[in-house]
């Protein structure tokens, strides 16, 4: 049992290591540097707004049906992306 442990540990801190940093089911979430390097895969783009008072946005690059998504503070989008936040955000 304990190697089995250990074995999930190690692909768990590979995962971390590689960028991603939680997995919800389908929904994965990713550090900034993975993000973007997925948005040079075909699939479709979408911002959101969320319940968060600090990070009030995220971005979600959804592919083959899996959800990779990043959040954001309202300067970092900005920053990232510029222009009018809600010309950005997809409506639901």
């Amino acid at each position: 049992m304990i190697k089995t442990i250990e074995g999930n540990v190690q692909a768990v801190r590979l995962a971390n290591s590689n960028g991603i940093l939680s997995v919800y089911g389908n929904r994965v979430q990713v550090n900034h540097q993975l993000f973007r390097k997925l948005l040079n895969e075909k699939g479709s783009l979408e911002v959101r707004t969320r319940d968060d008072d600090e990070y009030r946005y995220e971005t979600a690059f959804i592919c083959n049906g899996v959800t990779y998504f990043t959040i954001h503070t309202e300067e970092e989008l900005i920053n990232k992306f510029g222009g009018n936040i809600n010309e950005l955000i997809t409506s639901n």
